[in-house]
């Protein structure tokens, strides 16, 4: 193995992949290869990996490497510990090789040649770059970079995509905090948009002559016509073609004799007898060198054309700092290399998983360059041959569903593979299942953790057990968390005509800390979900806990942040942590990201969606309040979890629910929070809130009913801050009586019917779309220029063309729109 820069087996500052993945505990890995074996990453990663406790894992490879992992039967763990994700490219190959490492507080970037393969990771000889934050962290902008222009190639055929976005973020996060070793940074390079041959050109041309380029590559064109044009690119005066096998080689070193820049063999010294499966280009100026290592192949496909995913490393490096030793040798015999396939061609695979939620529910994707959609058969084979047959329609982009009562036997079965079947066409792929993935971390949710926390003794661990608990399985809870607060004095006595079966509400008059357990609930986190479940008992004790008495007995204060500090911790270390440092190592983020994850599935289930955005919002502030002390924090995070929600959800006004009494509680804690000189064009926006929320026009009476004003209930006494306590029903009125945008709009529309001038000042004119606006109104003809907008539609009303996505964010924001075409307005006046 060669990492680290290193081609000398035996340097020793080379480590093998093995000692990469034993040296943090890892939370979430990416791998991407070309070609795979399960059976070595079963047995030689995976293992290691959940012994750390890892079950993020993801394993992302060419529609070549999918289809020979279909072969090997023996791979039990395959959709079950980590998911195998499939990319088919119409004339390429996906190429990239890579591994993507993160921890609690640190991230690892491998970049190379071997592929995920016991020759790839320790039988060949293979180059590997080791990237991390604090040395690269341009590196990790360029990967974030690059994953985000893989998603969004629409000819590269991917069978799920919110791998991409995780990782891209997470990656652009770290070079947010990182910093670059030299003033020349470490840059990745991939061929998604410009070919390699043309970047490398550039880099070379801003250094200046290039006396000779040196090249180590398994795989050549039979003319070599990639190594010429690479020559002719950079300018350089010869080049050097490695000779790593004995007596033949697949460059035709014959062939390019009459080239007017010379090539000679060479022969780098490296250690060993073993495969060289290394790709390095070293392009040599003066006093330095340009080193690109990585998947490019010397190959006109690879270096030269934008037809595969490739991904390489390019660093410029002092000629005293070189790695290599070249020698002179002779001119091998020319033996042309076997082409790999290319393109997926006629060949088709599936994704298939099984739905979090429902084990009856199958969801999956064919991928292919052919038609698909229509009427298929499949059948789901288990590792021992039996099956399970029914057929199932796919739909144009080869998307489709199987719901049958059957398939829940099947779910939990390891190694299952299913296969569609029409005429003579074949495609196979594997099944995954998405409860059993996401499942690892509820087993930490103990029932001494539950009881810790609702006697607010909880300690981190336990919140963080929690949480990654919720991550999973939220919404088999959202019963819970749907039911309305009591206010005190309030009872919960079923009014007539209401079904008296409803389970008792979140009474606040009970907040006292529990001390144990309701009766009967020993096996409280292995309960099933029914009326009477003791786990469900436990999570309304637990709302109770965030809602009420939210600060935990064992939480010390140390520079405004609420730490639970373990033994072993060093205290000068913890006082360097932030409050979004400690968010992230709670496990805060990856809750959220889950939680947004879930709201995003449920498009065809709205009714799931209040108990979502309640737990989102009460799990978000307490954390923030009463973990992190981060008030600023809490602010931010109840104004954009208004905007957002209000976008997402219409709820009725004369329903007494978590969430409705949720939004109008911080609709009016965030007025009699507001101190900055936009006061009233804050009001504005979030009375608009509230009339996106409800649908229309917002009755007072109704939403003074909804609104939780106890100082001791919910967060507004804690983001008071000791202060005098938030009169919520003057904010809530202030708020009412701010003439919403679609009211100031209207008053703004009749004005100027009936001939009359309006004010600049309005809230509604004080952005730059709306003081644009505003300049069109006084002109004459304005009637032209602006007109009502088509209800419910998102395009411009004049010229019918859809706005772009800023120009839509504003339009729903401002109820504004206007157009970039024909530079019109459209004023979205519906209720």
């Amino acid at each position: 193995m060669i990492a680290a820069n290193a081609l000398n087996q035996n340097d020793s500052a080379s480590r093998s992949i093995a000692e990469y993945l034993q040296a943090a505990r890892w939370k979430h890995v990416l791998f991407t290869t070309y070609a795979l074996s399960l059976s070595y990453f079963e047995s030689e990663v995976l293992r290691v990996l959940l012994q750390q406790g890892c079950n993020d894992i993801w394993l992302v490879c060419d529609a070549q490497g999918y289809r020979s992992s279909l072969l090997e039967r023996y791979s039990m763990r395959v959709g079950q510990e980590y998911r195998i994700v499939p990319i088919g490219l119409r004339r390429g190959v996906f190429h990239p090789k890579c591994i993507h490492l993160i921890s609690e507080d640190e991230q690892l970037l491998l970049i190379g040649s071997g592929n995920v393969t016991f020759g790839g990771h320790g039988r060949n000889t293979e180059v590997f770059e080791a990237l991390v934050p604090g040395q690269h962290a341009t590196a990790f902008s360029d990967f974030s970079d690059f994953l985000e222009a893989l998603g969004s190639q629409p000819d590269i055929k991917i069978a799920r995509r919110d791998w991409i976005d995780d990782f891209a973020r997470r990656a652009a996060q770290a070079a947010a905090e990182g910093a670059d070793q030299s003033a020349q940074p470490v840059r990745l390079i991939h061929p998604l948009e410009r070919t390699a041959i043309q970047q490398v050109g550039e880099v070379a041309a801003a250094i200046g002559p290039c006396r000779t380029v040196k090249i180590i590559s398994p795989y050549h064109d039979p003319d070599g016509e990639a190594v010429r044009a690479l020559l002719e690119a950079v300018n350089a005066d010869s080049g050097a073609v490695a000779v790593t096998c004995e007596g033949t080689s697949p460059f035709p070193f014959s062939g390019a004799a009459g080239w007017s820049r010379p090539v000679v063999p060479k022969r780098p010294k490296i250690e060993g007898k073993r495969f060289v499966h290394a790709k390095w280009l070293q392009f040599d100026f003066g006093n330095e060198s340009l080193i690109l290592s990585g998947s490019f192949n010397a190959t006109r496909k690879s270096i030269g054309t934008t037809d595969n995913v490739e991904l390489g490393v390019l660093r410029r490096v002092a000629v005293p700092d070189q790695i290599l030793e070249w020698q002179d040798c002779a001119a091998p015999n020319f033996a042309p290399a076997e082409r790999m396939p290319s393109g997926l061609g006629q060949a088709e695979i599936v994704y298939a998983s099984f739905d979090r939620h429902n084990p009856q529910k199958l969801t999956g994707q064919m991928i292919s360059l052919q038609e698909v959609s229509g009427a298929w058969a499949f059948r789901i084979i288990q590792a021992d041959g039996t099956t399970h047959s029914g057929e199932t329609t796919l739909k144009d982009d080869g998307m489709f569903t199987v719901l049958q009562r059957e398939l829940e036997l099947l779910g939990e079965m390891p190694a299952l593979q299913i296969v569609l079947q029409r005429d003579e066409r074949e495609a196979r792929g594997w099944v995954h299942n998405e409860m059993l993935l996401s499942v690892g971390a509820r087993r930490r949710l103990t029932v001494g953790a539950l009881s810790r926390l609702m006697r607010r003794e909880g300690s981190d661990d336990d919140i963080q057990a929690l949480l990654d608990y919720l991550s999973v399985a939220a919404d088999k809870h959202l019963r819970v968390f749907s039911l309305p607060v009591l206010k005190n004095g309030e009872h919960d006595d079923p009014a007539e005509g209401t079904n008296t079966a409803e389970p008792v509400h979140v009474s606040l008059e009970d907040l006292a800390p529990m001390e144990e357990l309701p009766e009967g609930a020993a096996g409280i986190v292995s309960a099933g979900l029914g009326s009477g479940d003791p786990f469900e008992t436990a999570l309304v004790r637990l709302r109770r806990m965030l809602l009420g008495h939210g600060s935990l007995k064992n939480a010390p204060s140390r520079d405004g942040l609420s730490l639970s500090i373990l033994a072993e911790d060093e205290e000068d270390e913890v006082q360097r942590h932030t409050a979004e440092q400690f968010a992230y190592s709670r496990g805060l983020q990856d809750f959220e990201n889950a939680i947004e994850t879930m709201i995003g599935e449920i498009a065809e289930d709205p009714e799931r969606l209040p108990g979502l955005l309640t737990i989102q919002f009460e799990i978000g502030m307490w954390m923030r309040i009463h973990r992190l002390k981060d008030i600023d924090g809490a602010v931010e995070f109840i104004e954009s979890w208004l905007r957002r929600t209000a976008q997402r959800t219409t709820q009725p006004q004369d329903k007494a629910a978590a969430l409705p009494q949720h939004f109008v509680t911080s609709s009016a804690i965030r007025a009699a929070l507001i101190t900055s000189g936009k006061r009233a064009e804050q009001l504005v926006g979030l009375h608009d809130n509230l009339e996106k929320f409800f649908g229309g026009a917002v009755d007072r009476e109704l939403a003074s009913a909804l609104l939780i004003d106890d100082a001791n209930t919910g967060f507004a006494t804690a983001l008071a801050q000791g202060q005098a306590a938030l009169d919520l029903s003057a904010a809530l009125a202030e708020v009412l009586s701010t003439r919403t945008r679609r009211q100031q709009l209207e008053d703004v529309w009749s004005a100027r019917a009936a001939g009359e001038d309006v004010s600049s000042d309005l809230a509604v004119f004080q952005s730059p779309t709306g003081k644009a606006l505003h300049e069109s109104l006084l002109r004459q003809g304005w009637e032209k220029r602006v007109k009502r907008a088509i209800p419910h539609c998102e395009a411009c009303s004049h010229c019918f063309l859809t706005y772009p996505l800023f120009e839509k964010s504003v339009f729903k924001r401002e109820r504004i729109g206007r157009c970039i075409h024909c530079k019109k307005f459209s004023l979205d006046l519906t209720k």
